[in-house]
């Protein structure tokens, strides 16, 4: 890292900023996009199968987490303006260190995951075409990189185009699903078929004895497999819902940030809500949790189970469009978070610089070569059989260093308006864009419970165990095996280390004088001193 001892700088110093080419509209699609990738379709079958009905409260809690992220986010992006997204404010409210931590961990998160993505595209290409040879499979995975990689190394407009595009037919899949999975509830078509006849699931009105029959007490058919599982499990839903966090990312190259940014977190927020809760309760009334699972999309088999055969196909093909879409906008959040630490002092300098077009070409290439690596040890464990623990143990992995940046994003908020009232400021007028009193518990709220989700994750392994020997005291086969979350003490360190690390070497290059501690702002940014100077002085 090289010395970066100088002051903040004004827009006119400073030509080389993000070129804003994201319209309004885009900007709110784009953090959709980031959500809705092969892990909502694949992974959400998985949660289902491991957690049972209880899957609904686990993503209603996340969705409050939610909520409170974005309008935590949005306070601080109005009120101070940012380019380096969330890393600037983790910067300068909680300090260099651990921004280096929380901005590597991101950084690490989607290096990560948007490898597995490209495998995912390749799955359904396969899938498609038939074509199942291993060359196949890794041309197909080798070609989705690169055209994510082309996609990102062009100017900002393009990548919104095609993003927005690919959200949008996104929502209109799920949306399809709904008005299918609504009629198939009231009995309007669809006939069990397979492993539904087992289940004795009848024609007509479903009604809830599918999942909660009367038998078993209310709170057995909603947690089968108890309460500790879904806290272990947790990060796993987190990880599903991550991406929300690049709107931020997309609103410092939007074209009216002010007006896009409070628009984009609420809209987001309400559409997370309908294109998660609603999907899921539905399957939840209409198909047993126990048939669900990751080898293919549970909006798939439920088409297929109950006779609607073309849309399997349709919802099977829809893994192809997600997963490229998710790992587009991974790609384009990861690359915005290393121009991030590069700006603010935490990472090399020429991560920073800007090709002709304004976009970060160098953070392009550098996150681009990590991104290889991982997906050519995916491809290989794929091949010798080990993808499906690896893609689980992804999604934990990717989960708890991801949802670090939302605990950091929170914190910085609320540090903000410590900060605020010491420089003798009332957040409640001084702010154009607040987090209302009324609400001012959520942001609380959702800090503590990532935290608490955090931990439990290293608790994965013994709260499998248990439950593994609950079932088999009471003489019943256990519908999950250890392993199965994903989770345990392994994963937990190994995510921590991608946190850890950073913040280690940071130190080391502190006090060897490699780096400095004011980073250079863009545009018309100000330093929070600057913004609020204290005006009892």
């Amino acid at each position: 890292m090289e010395d970066q001892n100088k002051v903040p700088t004004t827009g006119n110093e400073n030509p080389q900023d993000l070129k804003r080419g994201i319209a309004e509209w885009q900007v709110a699609f784009i953090g959709l996009g980031g959500v809705i990738g092969s892990c909502y379709f694949l992974g959400v079958g998985w949660d289902i199968e491991v957690m049972g009905p209880g899957v609904f409260w686990a993503f209603l809690l996340v969705g409050v987490i939610v909520f409170g992220l974005m309008i935590s986010y949005a306070e601080l992006l109005v009120n101070l303006p940012r380019s380096g997204s969330f890393i600037a404010y983790t910067n300068e409210f909680l300090g260099p260190t651990i921004s280096t931590g929380f901005g590597w961990a991101f950084w690490f998160n989607w290096v990560c995951y948007v490898p597995s993505e490209a495998i995912a595209v390749s799955a359904a290409l396969q899938a498609i075409t038939g074509i199942t040879s291993t060359v196949a499979y890794i041309a197909f995975a080798v070609g989705t990189m690169m055209a994510l990689t082309i996609i990102n190394l062009f100017a900002v407009d393009i990548f919104a185009k095609i993003e927005s595009g690919l959200a949008i037919t996104k929502v209109i899949i799920i949306i399809i699903f709904i008005l299918l999975g609504l009629g198939i509830w009231i009995g309007f078509w669809g006939s069990p078929t397979g492993e539904l006849t087992a289940y004795n699931i009848t024609d007509g009105f479903k009604g809830a004895g599918i999942n909660f029959p009367s038998d078993i007490s209310v709170f057995d058919a909603w947690f089968p497999h108890g309460i500790l599982i879904i806290t272990v499990m947790m990060v796993v839903v987190l990880v599903t819902m991550q991406g929300t966090e690049i709107v931020g990312l997309a609103a410092a190259e939007s074209k009216n940030p002010d007006v896009a940014v409070p628009k984009a977190c609420r809209s987001v927020v309400y559409r997370i809500v309908a294109l998660y809760l609603t999907p899921i309760l539905i399957v939840i009334l209409i198909y047993p949790t126990a048939l669900a699972d990751d080898s293919t999309p549970v909006f798939a088999e439920v088409a297929r189970d109950y006779g609607l055969q073309p849309f399997f196909y349709i919802f099977a093909a829809v893994v192809m469009v997600a997963a490229f879409s998710c790992g587009n906008t991974g790609f384009y959040g990861t690359v915005r978070a290393m121009y991030g630490l590069s700006t603010e002092g935490l990472a090399p300098k020429f991560l920073s610089k800007l090709s002709k077009n304004q976009a970060p070409q160098n953070a392009v290439f550098f996150t681009m070569a990590f991104m290889w690596v991982v997906l050519i040890t995916g491809l290989l464990a794929e091949v010798t059989g080990a993808l499906s623990s690896l893609y689980d143990s992804l999604l934990c992995m990717s989960g708890f260093t991801g949802t670090l940046a939302w605990v950091g994003i929170i914190a910085s908020q609320k540090r903000m308006r410590v900060r605020l009232k010491q420089n003798g400021y009332d957040p409640e007028t001084c702010l154009k864009a607040r987090v209302k009193k009324s609400m001012g518990w959520v942001p609380w709220f959702a800090l503590i419970a990532q935290i608490i989700c955090l931990i439990m994750l290293a608790f994965a392994t013994p709260v499998e165990k248990a439950y593994i020997a609950g079932m088999e005291a009471k003489g019943l086969e256990p519908d999950i095996a250890v392993g199965d979350t994903g989770g345990g003490l392994v994963i937990f360190c190994v995510a921590t280390s991608a946190i850890v690390i950073p913040m280690i070497v940071y130190q080391i290059q502190n006090k060897r004088g490699k780096v400095g501690h004011i980073a250079t702002l863009h545009g018309d940014e100000k330093t929070f001193e600057e913004a609020f100077p204290p005006i009892n002085k």
